[in-house]
């Protein structure tokens, strides 16, 4: 089984929203079975629920993610982890500065979809700006998927 963890800095808005989506994906697929998806933060304090305009954003693709609570990111899930992606250049250096024996796995969501660019932090944001945030983050998996797909096959 693939395991892929997403990484953001608080794991309310970013990385809960890109595990909803790639775990949708994964269903519409059928590839429960080959396929497992996590997120966590860089800087989550605490168990904190997703944010509302995560909550919201995702509620406008038919995803709820009311269930969510974040969770520190812990070595042990970067080490279990077959696909470590971040939404940012400061959490892929974060990770590998801490796990530099990860470099081979970890890559910003850009990066590993075949572009340059960040996922900007929409906390703190409008209604406009999660969903902004969702419909790039979804982009980014689109592009992945196949690429995903493949590194699933190969986990078989």
């Amino acid at each position: 089984m693939l395991r892929v963890l997403f990484v953001c800095t608080g794991n309310t808005c970013r990385s809960p929203m890109a595990e909803a989506l790639l775990r949708e994906k994964i269903r519409q697929n059928g590839l429960l079975d080959k396929i497992l998806v996590l997120s966590a933060g860089v800087a989550a304090g605490g168990e904190f629920p997703a944010s509302a305009g995560a909550v919201m954003a995702m509620r406008i693709k038919s995803i709820d993610v009311t269930k969510h609570y974040s969770r520190q990111l812990q070595p042990e899930y970067v080490e279990a982890a077959d696909l470590v992606l971040t939404m940012t250049e400061n959490h892929k250096r974060a990770i590998l500065n801490y796990l530099p024996a990860a470099r081979n796995k970890v890559y910003t969501l850009a990066e590993f979809a075949g572009g340059s660019s960040q996922v900007a932090d929409p906390y703190g944001g409008s209604n406009a700006v999660y969903q902004a945030c969702a419909e790039q983050i979804e982009q980014l998996i689109d592009k992945a998927w196949g690429k995903i797909v493949d590194l699933a096959g190969e986990k078989v």
